[in-house]
């Protein structure tokens, strides 16, 4: 989820809203409506709303390293789980913002996720905070308690800086973003750490420790496997440190990991699965995924990454992690790089991914408003 601004205030009503900012071309903002297809006839406001967040986030980080394609995209927007909506401001017509209202699937969930990206040219007209309205009354409509954001952030050096409440990583109070939504009465909620992996990598060899397994697939998950693809999906909306964020448990069954791997399949990305078996139980007790794009300049990503809490102390993260970019290097070689994001306060998978040769990129911020 990404976004630059929020803002709690106007609120408007009905599909298109018009606004006229004294002395600046006037902006309208409507709903998109998601396609069934990248090919459909109703497809060209999805495709021009995701280059406009490709070039927000090259803005933000210096590349478009972090750039999905909109096929790749697609799919996730048709996930019944997660649902979401697109909202997408215009300036004579061109497409210049995009703001997103989603939600984690449950009848007890009591936040909404909001991003807004606004091309740098425009920005100062009064269009992210309309779109942030806009998204934002769905979630008072809706009677969420919780707003959140989750914004990347450039690392100004110099002056003064909001450390997490986890006390692990900080953000600049000099960042745009950051100064947006401290006005508007959000505070920081956690810190994460973006991680890169310069390609050709030779991760370390590790040792399997006596009673456990290694196990890798492309593709979707053998049938055989998809109850324990569940409960290690579901262990990862629970064990990784979560800050001050809200993020509840998340329900999760063979049918859900199928969706997920059929929607993988219609990204036209390869998922590279490891997964780490007790012998004893014949049960998966870890996993981490690789998405990997066909175009060979493009950087690969890690996707989740868990160990059960049982099972931990035996070095199975880096056991799965190393097995599966070994994979890479096998399966997908040319890739310039991997890249993968960890909260800044779970210092055991930092350390995992530091001694593979990841480096620090970069530092997202989650924040939080209660209504």
């Amino acid at each position: 989820m990404r976004a630059l601004v929020g803002v709690r205030g106007r609120r408007y009503s009905g599909r298109t809203m018009p606004s006229t900012p004294t002395g600046t071309p006037s902006f309208t903002i409507d709903e998109v409506t998601i396609p069934a297809s990248i090919d459909a006839a109703d497809a060209a406001d999805f495709i021009e709303a995701t280059g406009v967040v490709s070039r927000v986030e090259a803005d933000i980080v210096g590349s478009f390293d972090l750039a999905y394609t909109p096929a790749e995209l697609l799919p996730t927007w048709h996930d019944p789980y997660e649902p979401r909506r697109m909202f997408v401001a215009r300036v004579d017509g061109r497409i210049v913002g995009r703001a997103v209202h989603e939600v984690q699937s449950g009848d007890a969930v009591p936040s909404a996720w909001i991003t807004v990206d606004v091309l740098p040219e425009v920005r100062g007209r009064g269009i992210g905070g309309a779109l942030y309205d806009t998204a934002a009354a769905i979630a008072v409509n809706e009677g969420r308690t919780v707003l959140q954001v989750f914004a990347m952030h450039r690392d100004i050096a110099g002056g003064e800086r909001i450390t997490s409440p986890t006390g692990y990583g900080s953000v600049s109070r000099h960042d745009p973003g950051a100064r947006f939504l401290l006005a508007r009465g959000y505070r920081l909620a956690q810190v994460d750490r973006m991680s890169r992996l310069p390609l050709p990598a030779s991760p370390p060899v590790v040792e399997q420790p006596a009673g456990y397994s290694l196990e890798v697939w492309e593709g979707p998950t053998p049938e055989h496997r998809l109850a324990d693809l569940a409960i290690l999906h579901a262990a990862m909306s629970t064990e990784p440190p979560l800050g001050e964020t809200d993020y509840q448990p998340e329900v999760w069954d063979e049918a859900r990991v199928r969706d997920v791997d059929t929607r993988g399949d219609a990204e036209g990305r390869r998922w590279l699965t490891a997964v780490v078996r007790h012998d004893a139980t014949d049960s998966l007790v870890g996993f981490t995924q690789l998405t990997v794009p066909a175009d060979l300049s493009r950087p690969v990503f890690q996707q989740d990454t868990v160990v059960l809490e049982a099972h931990r102390g035996h070095r199975l993260g880096m056991v799965v992690k190393a097995a599966n970019l070994a994979r890479l290097e096998e399966l997908a070689p040319g890739h310039p790089s991997v890249y993968t994001w960890n909260a800044e306060e779970n210092r055991h998978m930092l350390a995992v991914n530091e001694a593979l040769g990841f480096v620090a990129a970069g530092y997202p911020g989650s924040w939080r408003l209660d209504l």
